[in-house]
């Protein structure tokens, strides 16, 4: 009887053991570092080192739910091996320097939108760019080269290489000086000189855009001198 009453005087103690090894195992399972937190300090650590023209959003691919790391007692610290930070996919570690040392690599995705002149009809190829053709509108730019067209006079007036759909996003590289004239087209050859201008009739023997110099031949001597293309039908010679 002595050791049965003995037993249920110390059930008390048994529970708190209990107690205090479940909420040991309790405070163990929640030291461990937050992926949320891993996820502030890479982006805090891309805002502070991209180095990107207009607008961006960066999305991060999540951890593996599975990924248990101990709670780092010092601040989070990111870091990268790219000397900057562009836009696409990007690998962006993250350590904890504390006695605990770890370290993991995250991937970040990057867009940067910029505001890009964008075809407002189709166009064929050959075809010369106005205002109508265009507009400006604010666009993904992160897998584009850098040499997409941001202003309207850029691309005005400019003849392009290609055939292109509603929508693209003009490309520098899709447009070409128009040519003002073309191989046997009758000039006029415009010499002007301080005391005098001269004016006389010539063929083009090559296509010419604005500001190039071509060859032209004079009808009235028949030599062959280089002008300068300055519109549809007339060049100038400098002497």
């Amino acid at each position: 009887m002595k050791q049965i009453l003995m037993m249920i005087k110390n059930t008390p103690l048994m529970l708190a053991l209990a107690l205090v090894f479940f909420t040991t195992t309790a405070n163990a399972e929640q030291a461990s570092q937050s992926h949320e937190s891993i996820a502030e300090a890479v982006k805090a650590y891309i805002a502070q080192n991209i180095n990107l023209q207009g607008e961006y959003e960066v999305s991060l691919v999540p951890l593996d739910s599975r990924l248990n790391l101990p709670q780092c007692t010092e601040q989070l610290e990111a870091f990268t091996t790219n000397a900057v930070i562009k836009a696409g996919r990007t690998t962006i570690g993250v350590r904890c320097n504390a006695e605990k040392k770890w370290s993991i690599f995250t991937s970040a995705i990057i867009k940067t939108y910029q505001m890009v002149a964008v075809l407002s009809q189709p166009m064929q190829r050959g075809e010369i760019i106005t205002r109508q053709h265009l507009a400006i509108e604010k666009r993904d730019v992160s897998n584009l080269r850098e040499d997409f067209v941001t202003q309207i006079e850029q691309a005005e007036n400019k003849q392009v290489t290609r055939q292109l759909n509603t929508g693209t996003i003009l490309s520098l590289n899709y447009l070409v000086e128009p040519k003002l004239i073309k191989r046997g087209d009758k000039v006029v050859i415009s010499t002007t000189k301080s005391e005098f201008s001269i004016r006389m009739s010539g063929i083009a023997m090559m296509d010419g855009t604005k500001g190039q110099l071509i060859q032209v031949k004079n009808q009235n001597s028949g030599r062959i001198i280089s002008a300068t293309v300055v519109e549809p039908g007339l060049v100038s010679v400098n002497y």
